[in-house]
């Protein structure tokens, strides 16, 4: 584990330990109802634009959120190297038509391609806001990273560490105004747990972190809702060598 991952490592413990910033329920399941996510990256391909210095666009990667009439799709596109570039794009008419892309992130030297999670995406109708969530391997260390746009995706501000760690991490993010919360597959774990950051200041700063899921419960893959101080993380079970079927795990929290 580098130097950086640890201190993150050991930030979220003392944080957990010392004050924790929310109040969890108990663990509820319920079979895995979710949709196919390469299918609908597959329908949101339609017009995808060429993206420069890149050489072809991770179609697996397209995510989206959107409301009303406004829709936003973020990709991956992998450069001839294998490292990667974020674009972002902006929908005023439900798709039919797209602005131009919007970089988001450049600084990948993973040289995975496409071999890497999709982002996290979440657009807050009320305030404009969009918020993406990914993990890269920079040249100053590995890790999950949020960036944001105050402009409806315009521009985006410089990119925030989240958590710092070599594993590959899904991530998720959710927002409320200026209350963003991001979830993730911890990197720095032996086993399969969620960790989660809060912020009050739109994601400029991540002061609260904490761990989402027990230590007794194998999580994997989760994304996140917020409600004003209301939050609710689910996440998948890992399979295992005995075939149990896949179930969706959550539970519910008061951030305090």
């Amino acid at each position: 584990m580098s130097n950086r991952a640890l201190t993150y490592s050991l930030a979220l413990l003392l944080t957990a330990c010392v004050n924790e910033p929310v109040e969890w329920s108990d663990v509820s399941y319920r079979q895995s109802q979710l949709g196919d996510p390469d299918a609908r990256s597959a329908v949101m391909s339609t017009n995808l634009p060429a993206i420069a210095g890149a050489s072809s666009p991770c179609i697996r990667s397209i995510r989206t959120a959107g409301a009303a009439t406004e829709l936003f799709r973020a990709w991956w596109s992998s450069r001839n190297d294998s490292n990667v570039v974020l674009s972002m794009q902006r929908s005023g008419d439900q798709g039919v038509t797209w602005q131009p892309p919007v970089e988001v992130e450049s600084r990948d030297r993973g040289r995975r391609g496409c071999d890497r999670p999709a982002p996290g995406i979440f657009y807050d109708p009320s305030s404009g806001y969009v918020h993406l969530v990914y993990f890269i391997q920079t040249s100053d260390g590995a890790g999950v990273f949020f960036a944001h746009s105050m402009d409806k995706g315009e521009m985006f501000h410089s990119p925030v560490p989240v958590v710092y760690g070599n594993s590959p991490s899904v991530a998720s993010v959710a927002a409320h105004g200026d209350s963003v919360v991001v979830v993730f597959e911890d990197p720095n774990s032996t086993t399969h747990r969620i960790g989660i950051v809060l912020s009050h200041v739109t994601g400029h700063i991540f002061d609260q972190r904490a761990q989402a899921t027990p230590d007794d419960v194998p999580a994997i893959a989760p994304w996140v809702a917020l409600d004003h101080n209301k939050i609710r993380v689910w996440w998948k079970t890992p399979n295992d060598s005995a075939g149990t079927p896949e179930r969706v795990g959550y539970r519910d929290g008061t951030w305090r």
